[in-house]
Formats: C-alpha cells, sequence, structure tokens
C-alpha cells in the first residue's frame, strides 16, 4: 500500500505539478515551437545532439551554437553534425567567470564542473578545460540576439546565467529555458538565486509545462532539487509582449 502511494504521489508531481525533466513529456519540445523561423540557439550542455536535432526538425534554417566540454560531446558532434555550416561546437565550458576549470567526465549525462554524489560507486576522469562567459562569448563572436536557449549545464545553470548578464540586461535573449534538477546540490546553488538573479533584468520567469508556461510563485519547498526537479523559463518583456504565448496562473 505504501509503495502504491508513493508510485501516485510521484505521478501526481510529474503529471500535475510538472516536476519532470522528460523532454517528449513536459513541454520542452512545445516550447520549441515559439521559435522564430530562423532564429539564433544556444544549445548548453549538447551531450549527444540530441536537442540540436530536435531544433533542426522543427527549425532547419536555425543558426546553432552548441556548447559542451565533454569529450563525448565532441565525438557525437563530429559523428551527427560535422560539416554542417548552421552548427558551431565549443568544447567548452559556459560559466560565470572564464578561465580553466576541473571537468568531471562520469561518462554519462552526470558529466559536470562539481564532483556528483547520487552514485557514490562512480569514479569520474577528471580533466582540465577552459572556461568562458555567455558575454565574452557573445561578444567575441559577434552575437547580438538570441532566439532561443537551453541550459542543461548539470547544476551550473546559474553561473551559466550569471555569465550573461550584460546579455539579458539588454534583453540579449527572448527565451531561455534551464533545468533545475539534483546537481545543483553538487554546486550549492538555489533556486531563489536564479529568482534573485532575474529580479532587476526586464524578463519572466516562469515553470514550463506542456503547452503553457506558468509564473513562477518562488515558495522553499520549490527549492528541493532532489525530488521536484523542473524546467523553468525566463522570456524577455520585447518577447513576451508579442502576447503569443499561452500563460496561465497555474498552482500546486
Amino acid at each position: 500500500m505504501v509503495g502504491k502511494i508513493a508510485r501516485i504521489e510521484q505521478m501526481f508531481d510529474t503529471v500535475v505539478r510538472g516536476y519532470s525533466l522528460i523532454p517528449a513529456t513536459n513541454g520542452e519540445r512545445w516550447l520549441m515551437t515559439l521559435m522564430d523561423t530562423e532564429p539564433v540557439v544556444f544549445d548548453i550542455g549538447f551531450h549527444d545532439g540530441a536537442s540540436t536535432a530536435e531544433t533542426l526538425t522543427r527549425r532547419p534554417k536555425a543558426r546553432i551554437h552548441a556548447f559542451d566540454p565533454s569529450r563525448f560531446a565532441k565525438a557525437s558532434f563530429e559523428s551527427r553534425f560535422s560539416g554542417n555550416p548552421n552548427i558551431s561546437f565549443s568544447n567548452i565550458a559556459l560559466s560565470n567567470i572564464p578561465g580553466e576549470v576541473e571537468f568531471y567526465d562520469y561518462e554519462n549525462m552526470c558529466n559536470s564542473l562539481a564532483a556528483r554524489k547520487e552514485d557514490g560507486s562512480a569514479s569520474p576522469t577528471v580533466y582540465k578545460i577552459p572556461a568562458t562567459t555567455l558575454d565574452e562569448y557573445c561578444q567575441t563572436n559577434n552575437v547580438t540576439q538570441i532566439g532561443f536557449m537551453k541550459i542543461d549545464a548539470e547544476g551550473y545553470d546559474l553561473h551559466v546565467l550569471e555569465g550573461g548578464r550584460s546579455l539579458f540586461q539588454r534583453q540579449g535573449v527572448d527565451i531561455c529555458m534551464f533545468e533545475f534538477a539534483s546537481a545543483w546540490a553538487a554546486t550549492k546553488r538555489y533556486l531563489w538565486e536564479a529568482t534573485e538573479f532575474f529580479a532587476p533584468l526586464p524578463y519572466r520567469v516562469f515553470q514550463l509545462y506542456n503547452g503553457f508556461l506558468a509564473p513562477l510563485h518562488y515558495d522553499i519547498s520549490k527549492d528541493s532539487c532532489t525530488t521536484r526537479p523542473a524546467m523553468y523559463v525566463g522570456v524577455s518583456e520585447t518577447r513576451y509582449s508579442r502576447n503569443d504565448i499561452p500563460v496561465r496562473d497555474y498552482r500546486f
């Protein structure tokens, strides 16, 4: 009986509360339909290229800048997209400070700039990698406007955002989606910090659902990143003013 109740609770959290990281059902694919016809897209946390592939399926003329410091991601890019002139791949990390950092390579989707504790038996390969910031990258590469940005930096999502403060101050990103999950515990960062980051900026912050966005009404329970993983979205005021994004004041 206890197990059955636990499963029902988990299903309720996933389906009704939107605490899910499954792209096919949590709204990630729907969110991509809000992109313009020929958007500039940043895929931060490229991994195996699934997000980039989905973007190209929906927007074949998208110009994609992909980032991932892992060796696996580099091999995936070369295998799947090498020679595609619409995709540039940077085998580096994006963070809030440029320089050289240690990378923990678990040879799975938990590769991170921080040591992970979910699996105590895991033994990562640790190596040095270059890191830059969103602001520095955009300035160097003459990127002035980003239509869609996906951040899946395994706990370093907030660091990535902080590295683009100037970009966000001028509304240089139309729609930005970031993942909040167990890796945030490894970096000792919190969802409330993300809300404080966006507070002074010309952005509205939402939780992602399948087919609509709900304004983020923060409370401490949402900071349970190990049990309530979710996708959150920042929309610039300029992009929001087009009035084509379904928004519901949905609370559970």
